[in-house]
């Protein structure tokens, strides 16, 4: 597909969190609600695959669970699954079957890293309130990414249940035998997505350029990924937080001549549906722009330059493909990519949405 060159200006309505619709659509069906289409702007292949592999879970008569390529359906149902002692398989496509997962197993303590996925965490949590025993999580490492933690903790108390942490957050009690209890008022839907708005944030020229306005953002959210607003104009990026902002950060700087940002911790984006550290950087260098990753091969540094349009390779990322948005936009020449479908992961309608930008 051809992005055609050049800045933008309009509106975007921007879809639900993917991050809060997962756990969201879990905690209703687990509440014994039904999962109204409305409650989601925006159906992703990977809130389709939360929502159709806890169905089956439930239902007991479905014994394989097609988890497409989500990892958040994976990690957070698996320990669901075993629970509930349900008896199947979890099928996994593309890459997610060679990415990190946790099979569950019933202890009283469970002890694992916080710096692989915190979805190991998430899942936990939402899954041991229904176990018959009472429960302990201990974290052997920092947690990264714990933001998307502090949602899973939101829609547990959204949901009436009880679970205590420790003051320095490294450890979580978790009483057995309770029930979810969520409600959800008539016509509600789940706040807008600070992830996917990052990318038309990204097209922007600074803080004072308003050429792009993106609606149904929750300036008080706790989606970690809000920091994208200081973010844009910062020359050093902790990725340990925000490893999905990586990619439109990147493209944010390739294409402002002079600029030079360092993106440190970003071991974890070779664990996503690609290389991802890699990616971005081809990605950025395809397009006639300046990225290097250095020598422990965590961090990322991204030069601004002047860009000339290029071919870019997707690896089958959705994130790369919206960057590839961003850098168009950034470029004097156009930008083409191998795959504009992959953003049906988790924007099915990106390409409708920067369609409808005007150009200036």
């Amino acid at each position: 597909m051809i992005i055609k060159c050049g800045k933008r200006s309009g509106v975007v309505d921007i879809p639900s969190s993917k991050s809060i619709s997962h756990r969201i659509i879990i905690a209703s069906l687990l509440s014994g609600l039904e999962v109204k289409d409305e409650l989601v702007r925006g159906w992703s292949d990977d809130l389709k695959a939360t929502r159709d592999c806890l169905k089956a879970i439930l239902s007991g008569k479905e014994h394989e669970w097609h988890c497409k390529e989500s990892g958040t359906t994976l990690r957070l149902l698996e320990p669901i699954a075993g629970v509930l002692g349900a008896s199947g398989n979890f099928i996994c496509e593309g890459r997610l079957g060679s990415r990190p997962r946790m099979p569950f197993e019933k202890k009283d303590v469970y002890e694992l890293p916080g710096d692989i996925s915190s979805q190991f965490v998430s899942g936990l949590l939402l899954a041991l309130p229904l176990a018959s025993w009472d429960s302990e999580i201990k974290l052997t490492t920092p947690l990264q990414s714990q933001a998307y933690v502090k949602l899973t903790e939101d829609a547990l108390s959204m949901s009436k249940i009880r679970f205590s942490k420790s003051s320095d957050g490294m450890s979580w009690k978790i009483p057995g035998s309770q029930k979810y209890k969520l409600e959800i008022p008539p016509h509600c839907c789940v706040e807008g997505d600070w992830s996917q708005a990052a990318f038309f944030l990204a097209m922007r020229a600074g803080e004072l350029d308003d050429g792009i306005v993106v609606r149904g953002l929750n300036m008080c959210s706790s989606q970690g990924d809000r920091a994208v607003l200081e973010l844009l104009d910062k020359d050093e990026v902790d990725a340990s937080q925000v490893p999905d902002l990586v990619p439109a950060l990147a493209a944010h700087v390739a294409g402002q001549d002079g600029k030079r940002v360092a993106f440190f911790n970003c071991e974890r984006l070779r664990l996503k549906e690609c290389d991802r550290l890699e990616a971005t950087k081809e990605m950025v260098e395809a397009v006639g722009g300046q990225a290097e990753i250095d020598d422990s091969g965590t961090n990322l540094l991204v030069y601004g330059k002047k860009l000339h349009g290029g071919k870019i390779k997707t690896f089958g990322d959705h994130r790369i493909a919206m960057a590839a948005a961003v850098l168009a936009t950034w470029s004097p020449e156009d930008v083409e990519i191998d795959d504009a479908d992959v953003v049906s992961k988790s924007y099915p309608e990106f390409w409708n949405d920067f369609n409808k930008l005007d150009k200036r």
